[in-house]
């Protein structure tokens, strides 16, 4: 046991807010904390893996990152991250990584050596807890930033559902506050908001798993060029489980760039 402030001055790093690349994020009260999890939800396609590999590649200072890559194949998201590294489209940039475009390559390399990613497509707990474990041991540190995607995919033995999903959850809150890294995992709506287009509150998320995170953003198009965020969970501040509250981000998706200017 201990007293509040003992318990602070001992984990100095809790609850510290990572950096973003998205400034409106911050102007709204909605920061993504070290030793907390969040959900960013969306419909299939809208931008869920856009958002987060955005967050991970291009927030600075740059941000320990454990990336567990289970929806995405390695060839489709090294082109997509790649394009908003060199500024290109995104089918140039996978010619110049197929046709081992050495000037490429290197530049994607410098932009993402702060970043490990796993491929297990359908990774259980123990599998997670060794990539977080080896990465400790590798680098000296455990990660700032882990992020899942998505949480369905994830297999933690059980019959699916609500529970199954609360069970996930339950878990990556505790890996949370066990590293003191921000725990980041995205997930689907129910089909009523799956067409992408409509501003998802709080009990549009699949399964109903807003219980664990202290943040739970909803993604929405809004346009070509723009991306509505709500946001329906903040521990922290602002919210509106209702998706009344929020803004929007610029997004690119032929060159994979992304921009949450000021307000």
């Amino acid at each position: 046991m201990q007293t509040l402030m003992r318990a602070t001055r001992s984990a100095p790093d809790s609850g510290e807010p990572l950096p973003s690349p998205f400034p409106i994020l911050g102007q709204l009260g909605v920061l993504h904390r070290r030793g907390q999890l969040s959900v960013v939800a969306a419909g299939s396609g809208v931008g869920k893996s856009q958002y987060a590999t955005y967050f991970a590649v291009h927030s600075r200072p740059k941000i320990p990152t454990l990336y567990f890559s289970c929806d995405t194949d390695i060839a489709t998201l090294a082109a997509r991250v790649g394009a908003g590294c060199v500024g290109a489209r995104v089918h140039d940039v996978e010619a110049a990584i197929r046709d081992g475009n050495q000037d490429v390559i290197a530049q994607i390399e410098e932009a993402t050596d702060h970043i490990w990613f796993a491929w297990d497509n359908q990774p259980s707990l123990f599998d997670i807890q060794n990539e977080v474990e080896a990465y400790a041991l590798a680098v000296g540190d455990w990660p700032h930033l882990i992020v899942v995607d998505n949480l369905i995919n994830v297999d933690n033995e059980g019959s699916g559902g609500h529970e199954q999903k609360d069970s996930v959850l339950g878990w990556l809150q505790q890996l949370g506050g066990k590293t003191n890294a921000h725990v980041m995992v995205l997930h689907h709506v129910v089909k009523e908001f799956e067409n992408g287009r409509t501003p998802t509150p709080k009990n549009g998320l699949l399964d109903a798993v807003c219980k664990r995170p202290r943040l739970v953003l909803t993604l929405h198009t809004i346009n070509e060029y723009l991306l509505g965020f709500c946001v329906v969970k903040n521990s922290n501040g602002k919210m509106a489980a209702d998706a009344s509250y929020g803004g929007t981000l610029k997004i690119d998706f032929e060159r994979s760039w992304m921009e949450g200017p000021s307000i």
